[in-house]
């Protein structure tokens, strides 16, 4: 059976480091005669404090040992209540929760290393954005990231528990003990998660970069940049490229450049030409006085129709002794080979495959564009045209990753076949990198990534990659991007017998008129042959598939009937080129009856009005 004087023992056995230690009361004794301003101990402790104290107030020199106790008991659960507050706000700022405790000093240098850290971060970013991102890119930055992030992850919730136990009292019922638990829990679970999905983001970008961008290979005509990459360089022309090998496609015809488009971009103002070359134009040339001009003196024949989309491919096998010194022998037989057609030299090149890029349209939820006359689905000119069906009519049109596929490949039902699918190549590149979401694509990451593996192949290496942020970053200023696209019968351009004179100087006079204060850049075919190739290696092998594709516009303004001997700037600007406007489809192909027909909310602006589809 207790006694009274259970409680009082029960009630000092709760004391800690920091509470006062308490005499059992006697008659006399200081607990029951000192006024409250001689108390030593915690202000709750006074006698006569009734309530003013934080913690609660202790019963005065009339208090028994019951009262004593209980009183100790709500002093212990408001210290309690303390614990939890700072430990949560340890969970939310590491370090804070130790300041005002014994471990005060290490938590103020914690806080200051902390926003010393927040303040360095956010002064990289948001300063230099530009260069955070190149540094994002870098395999060897996001791997170090990864790194830290688990590291910091570790300490936080370290910090977080010290916490936890630096500031408890040292005697907690059963009940608190299962409270400081679960919340010490929910708050290391609450940290942990998205430190740990942040850190496995990064490993995969650093996996993914390293696997793109390749400081371990070689390339014949990749340009060396300094510590000021673009301090010389006035323009650099990167070849986009949409690959396909086409599904059922045999083997032995290897890669498909369908989608060729030089972007050249001058360093200074990030003012950029896109030039689009159609994959039909025939012998093409190679630079002068080059090693391949020798073996292809009359320009590229492959013995058939010697298109320009076969050189990736032919070219290396038939000359694999000129390719030894390379890892990308089809991609730097192709930069040769439009170097010659459009006379500026080729840097690097990135080429897109169209698998890679319906795995990322899907995971991007879809992409939003106009289409101006139904698209088939499926087939060719020849046979099944529309076989798998067909993409309405209209404007705003939400496209799946298979049906973005079509829109970018389908070429059966076009009045003008290659080139209206060189036009909506453009704005599926375009509209894909204008509605990405940032916030879905966070929650698809891994999807992206996956998608994007799947997606790029180049010759960018890794030590270049800030430079060419910095570039694009440029370009995006500049906001001044110009397409100049060679259309069959049009500006004097004829496909099987391509004037090579003439379309360098209408490159260089677009290159001029975008930059009128910088003389136009002569033709570099013209003057000193570029780097010769001098061996191959098997064809860069490939598991990139139908065409992806670069951003670009519309065809170029049609001037037909031009002179082959005078210069003619036929660039135009890339504006409004992807906006809705009906177009009439092949009528050598029936569009059926159940497709869809597009009708404008107003009759009165029906740009179909009394025709027919």
């Amino acid at each position: 059976m207790s006694s009274p004087s259970d409680g009082y023992r029960h009630a000092r056995r709760c004391l800690d480091d920091n509470d006062v230690a308490l005499s059992r009361p006697t008659a006399g004794s200081p607990l029951h005669s000192a006024p409250a301003s001689n108390f030593t101990g915690s202000p709750a402790m006074a006698p006569g404090n009734r309530g003013g104290a934080a913690f609660g107030s202790i019963p005065d020199s009339a208090a028994s040992p019951e009262e004593l106790g209980a009183a100790w008991q709500n002093y212990r659960s408001r210290r309690f209540r303390s614990t939890l507050g700072r430990t949560v706000l340890s969970a939310i700022a590491p370090g804070t929760g130790f300041v005002g405790t014994r471990l005060d000093k290490l938590g103020k240098v914690m806080v200051v290393v902390l926003i010393a850290i927040a303040a360095l971060g956010a002064f990289f970013v948001f300063g230099n954005p530009i260069s955070a991102a190149g540094a994002a890119l870098r395999a060897g930055t996001m791997l170090a990231i990864a790194v830290g992030l688990l590291l910091v992850m570790g300490v936080w919730i370290a910090m977080m528990l010290g916490t936890y136990l630096v500031s408890r009292p040292k005697r907690i019922t059963q009940r608190q003990r299962a409270a400081g638990a679960g919340l010490v829990s929910f708050l290391a679970l609450a940290i942990a998660l998205p430190m740990s999905v942040a850190s496995a983001y990064a490993y995969q970008t650093a996996q993914l970069s390293g696997s793109i961008f390749r400081n371990d290979k070689e390339s014949q005509t990749r340009p060396t940049l300094g510590s000021d990459p673009w301090a010389k360089i006035d323009r650099v022309n990167i070849l986009l490229l949409g690959g396909d090998s086409g599904e059922g496609r045999e083997e032995e015809l290897g890669i498909r450049t369908d989608t060729m488009m030089l972007a050249s971009i001058d360093t200074h103002t990030g003012a950029t030409l896109i030039t689009q070359l159609p994959r039909a134009l025939q012998h093409p040339e190679f630079p002068r006085g080059s090693d391949l001009a020798k073996v292809y003196p009359y320009g590229f024949d492959d013995g058939a129709e010697s298109f320009i989309s076969s050189v990736w491919h032919v070219v290396p096998i038939e000359h694999p002794e000129l390719f030894q010194n390379t890892d990308y022998p089809g991609a730097d037989a192709l930069k040769y080979a439009v170097e010659g057609t459009t006379g500026l030299k080729v840097d690097y090149f990135a080429m897109v495959n169209i698998d890679g890029l319906v795995q990322l349209i899907d995971a991007m939820g879809g992409v939003v564009v106009n289409v101006n006359h139904p698209i088939a689905k499926g087939g060719s000119t020849e046979y099944g045209c529309g076989q798998d069906g067909w993409i309405p009519e209209g404007p705003d049109q939400k496209l799946n990753g298979v049906d973005a596929m079509w829109y970018a490949r389908s070429r059966c039902n076009s009045v003008n076949t290659d080139y209206d699918r060189m036009v909506r190549q453009s704005c599926l590149v375009n509209a894909v990198i204008h509605q990405a979401d940032p916030a879905k694509m966070l929650t698809r990451y891994e999807d992206i990534a996956k998608a994007a593996g799947n997606l790029v192949s180049t010759d960018i290496p890794q030590n270049d990659l800030s430079a060419i942020v910095d570039l694009a970053g440029r370009v995006k200023q500049g906001n001044n991007t110009q397409r100049l696209a060679f259309i069959h019968g049009q500006n004097g351009f004829d496909a099987s017998a391509p004037d090579f004179e003439l379309m360098h100087q209408q490159v260089s006079d677009a290159i001029a008129a975008m930059s009128p204060e910088k003389a136009p850049q002569a033709p570099a075919s013209n003057q000193a042959p570029a780097p010769e190739p001098t061996s191959q290696q098997a064809p860069e092998p490939t598991t990139e598939q139908p065409p992806a594709e670069e951003p670009t516009q519309p065809a170029a303004t049609d001037t037909t009937g031009a002179s082959e001997t005078e210069s003619t700037t036929v660039a135009e600007q890339v504006t409004d080129a992807c906006a809705y406007r009906h177009e009439e489809p092949s009528d050598t192909v029936l569009v059926p009856a159940t497709v869809p027909v597009y009708t404008p909310s107003s009759p009165s602006t029906d740009p179909r009005s009394n025709t027919g589809r």
